[in-house]
């Protein structure tokens, strides 16, 4: 059997960023998965309405900037052989997403058949210009929060707009994050320190600006929703950068670094532990907080024992093969385990 050897110098900024989003979505889940056995505290139900749908913007954020980095390791005349491997990752993330369906929890929304599904959309703009993508993902925002705004403010939804709505929303945050990394964006992250600063100011000011805006005329739920979406889920990955910046802060928060470079992995362990989680609570009350909590203490630990043996999480591996077709070489040498953990190669 052949073996593929693919080194690449990770990006942990990234990592960072989906090691929060697990943190933000565990506790949502957990609250959407227990909270019908009025086993969650009031402390997360105040979470729960703060941080709902916020997190998932950032995945799909991350998620096209994941396939710029794929189809841009090699050099320009061998883009076209990528498309074979991009095609066979999007299979492999659709029939696990077809069987996390299956096994999760009611309450938990699957997000990796709308990886692969909406993953096929972008992959015509791959070779398009950094410009007219920034136009198209821009267009693609507005249609989203102007169907959104087009709903009734009374009665139920109009189903089509909800769905134009949708699409365009998962569309354009994949785009943008592919037309990030098409312009280089987290290329001396922490150089444009002052740019994302500005950035965060405009965004806090446009969110008091909402907040005033929707005590004075009626707006639809579904656009205040969206545009709170967006806007708090750039809030978010804004602080957390400027967070980044500082050295001691890094230190601090690397367990969640090691936590996201295994996102893949611990996302699907988070539902299976949900799951004996629930059959917990017929025994006795347990704060779906508490349980939040735990599950994860577990997955960070078991993460960071894990990197320190292998360079990639467990499902993560599987991916690898599955997007090559080879055995990819994923055990750390023990001489140099400490380095590769700081550093890390996996899949972005």
């Amino acid at each position: 059997m052949n073996t593929l050897n693919i080194s690449y110098k990770r990006i942990d900024t990234m990592d960072y960023l989906r090691g929060f989003c697990l943190l933000g979505i565990l506790l949502v889940n957990s609250f959407q998965v227990m909270g019908y056995l009025n086993n969650y505290s009031g402390l997360q139900h105040e979470l729960y309405n703060i941080f709902n749908r916020k997190f998932y913007p950032i995945l799909y954020f991350l998620f096209g900037l994941g396939c710029y980095f794929f189809m841009n390791r090699s050099s320009k005349q061998e883009v076209n052989k990528r498309y074979l491997p991009y095609l066979r990752r999007l299979v492999f993330l659709f029939v696990l997403g077809l069987i996390h369906t299956y096994y999760a929890p009611p309450g938990i929304h699957d997000v990796l058949m709308f990886y692969a599904v909406l993953g096929l959309f972008i992959a015509m703009f791959f070779k398009v210009n950094k410009w007219i993508n920034l136009i198209v993902t821009i267009l693609l925002i507005i249609l989203s929060i102007i169907t959104a705004l087009f709903q009734p403010y009374y009665g139920d939804k109009i189903l089509w707009l909800e769905i134009v709505t949708d699409i365009c929303r998962w569309v354009s945050l994949m785009m943008l994050g592919y037309t990030m990394g098409q312009f280089k964006f987290f290329d001396n992250i922490y150089g444009k320190l002052k740019y994302i600063s500005y950035f965060l100011m405009a965004v806090i000011c446009t969110y008091v600006i909402l907040f005033y805006v929707r005590a004075l005329i009626e707006i639809s739920n579904s656009g205040v929703e969206i545009l709170t979406d967006y806007l708090v889920s750039s809030m978010i990955v804004s602080i957390i950068i400027l967070t980044l910046h500082w050295d001691k802060a890094k230190i601090i928060l690397s367990p969640i670094k090691l936590y996201g470079q295994m996102s893949l992995t611990n996302y699907l362990a988070q539902s299976a532990l949900l799951i004996v989680f629930s059959s917990i609570i017929s025994v006795g009350p347990i704060h779906s907080l508490v349980i939040c909590i735990i599950i994860h203490a577990v997955l960070i630990i078991f993460s960071i024992v894990w990197l320190r043996f292998y360079n990639m999480g467990p499902v993560e591996m599987i991916l690898r093969y599955f997007t090559y077709w080879s055995m990819v070489p994923i055990k750390k040498k023990l001489n140099n385990t400490r380095a590769e953990v700081s550093e890390g190669f996996s899949s972005n």
